[in-house]
């Protein structure tokens, strides 16, 4: 599957396949995370988890004009019908019925969202426009995401996201965070309307579509 994305300003967004591109993954999710205190100090400077071995598990890593990593997101299908069941948000949530209603169907899950300190807006929506184009393509019913409760209005602002459960603790970090989701066929709509995130969707697609 061809996963490069082009957006404005040279960025460009891809799965992380190979031991040095997760490698890139893992160090810059370690300084955002432990830059916030989120983690503590690791001597290694990676942050990973058993999520990230899983064939369910897709990071994607943005990197700039100088191939310097500027962000990255992991997102997790969960297709029962193919065996892929395992997410972070059922660690935490996995008790909840919001949650479970959402299991029972389908879903991709944003997790691990991170941002080197000179990103910029758009690789938050390239990010997210690829979490749209990867649910699409394997046909999911649902998006969820499980932001820091600070950082949920903006979920919930730009993309329509909706709160879904009280907040909990989140899977591997320090902080609360609150299970937000919305359907596929809500956030299709919403991009019909919106410029940006349907450039950013149809960027994402354009590249997974053609594979």
């Amino acid at each position: 599957m061809e996963t490069t994305t082009t957006y404005r300003d040279s960025l460009r967004c891809a799965i992380a396949r190979t031991a040095a591109e997760m490698d890139d993954v893992f160090r810059l999710r370690y300084l955002c995370y432990q830059r916030r205190g989120a983690i503590a100090e690791r001597a290694d400077e990676r942050f990973r988890d058993s999520f990230d071995a899983l064939p369910n598990q897709f990071s994607f890593l943005v990197r700039g004009e100088e191939a310097a990593p500027l962000a990255t997101v992991r997102i997790s299908v969960i297709r029962p019908d193919m065996g892929w069941t395992d997410s972070p948000a059922e660690r935490v949530f996995g008790d909840h019925p919001a949650f479970q209603a959402m299991a029972r169907s389908t879903f991709v899950e944003a997790s691990r969202l991170c941002f080197a300190r000179t990103a910029r807006r758009d690789a938050f929506y390239g990010l997210l426009g690829n979490m749209a184009a990867l649910g699409e393509r394997y046909g999911v019913e649902w998006l969820t995401a499980c932001p820091r409760v600070e950082h949920s209005e903006i979920y919930q602002r730009l993309y329509g996201f909706r709160p879904m459960a009280e907040p909990r603790r989140y899977f591997g970090v320090s902080f609360e965070t609150e299970l937000l989701g919305i359907r596929l066929e809500e956030i299709r709509e919403r991009a019909g309307r919106v410029g940006w995130m349907g450039r950013a969707w149809e960027n994402a697609r354009a590249q997974m579509g053609g594979a």
